[in-house]
């Protein structure tokens, strides 16, 4: 991709500060946009494999969750919608899958290695999906975004040596699609409305298919969210997705 093919793709972003310059190449994954030949045609984003799970990377220059950008601005509209192109190119990668689920995951700015964003494209840790199934069927979940911000649950995901159980506490959302624009919807409920900040965030999507019900769920955390069980929270996707 020359450089006058990469300016025509990129959307300005108006707070640098927020979403980063065009100029950051000191940044590895941005840095990989600029120089990368393979991307599909007229796409807004690349696939980075690795060895385990794979991420998408937007094209454009967006530092994290944190870029306004993605709520309402250059990002936000349905040629922008990352969740879902990168829940359709998981399931490329994941044709076979030992327990029946991937995931999507994106970390909260304290909790992630690089400065351009990535959606981490992986398989769920085993366990997660039942106890995900189990919690919808008991109405233990969100399935409006009004709800959304008062559903915590505990999920027991795995430590980062996969040697233990690290439960965590979740507000979850059952959602029938990906059509819609999930970090406006995060936004709304987690900062509008309950006054907190869009950096600390994480947000996981997990298929629900074969579970009580079709569609997906949608985890959020923060690193200090915690549940009347007194169940810490966690700024990163990885105690539910195997994401190296």
């Amino acid at each position: 991709m020359t450089v006058e093919d990469r300016q025509r793709t990129l959307s300005p972003a108006p707070d640098p500060e927020l979403c980063g310059r065009d100029s950051d190449n000191e940044e590895p994954l941005w840095k990989m946009t600029w120089e990368c030949q393979e991307r599909p045609k007229d796409s807004r984003w690349l696939v980075a494999k690795g060895k385990e799970g794979h991420l998408l990377v937007p094209t454009d220059r967006i530092r994290g969750i944190e870029c306004p950008e993605l709520v309402s601005g250059a990002y936000s509209d349905k040629d922008h919608n990352y969740w879902q192109v990168a829940w359709e190119r998981a399931q490329d990668w994941f044709p076979k899958l030992p327990w029946g689920a991937f995931g999507l995951g994106i970390n909260a700015k304290g909790s992630r290695s690089h400065e351009q964003l990535h959606i981490h494209m992986s398989l769920v840790v085993q366990g997660v999906k039942d106890e995900l199934d189990r919690a919808y069927a008991a109405h233990k979940m969100a399935e409006d975004l009004a709800h959304w911000p008062y559903q915590l649950i505990t999920v027991n995901g795995w430590d980062a040596a996969q040697s233990k159980r690290d439960p965590r506490s979740y507000r979850v959302l059952h959602t029938d699609n990906l059509n819609f624009n999930l970090f406006a919807a995060l936004h709304e409920s987690m900062i509008t409305i309950m006054g907190e900040k869009m950096a600390a965030q994480t947000l996981t999507v997990i298929g629900a298919k074969d579970g009580p019900k079709n569609g997906y769920y949608i985890l959020n955390s923060r690193k200090d969210l915690t549940s009347p069980l007194d169940v810490p929270g966690i700024g990163c996707c990885d105690t539910l997705l195997i994401c190296k």
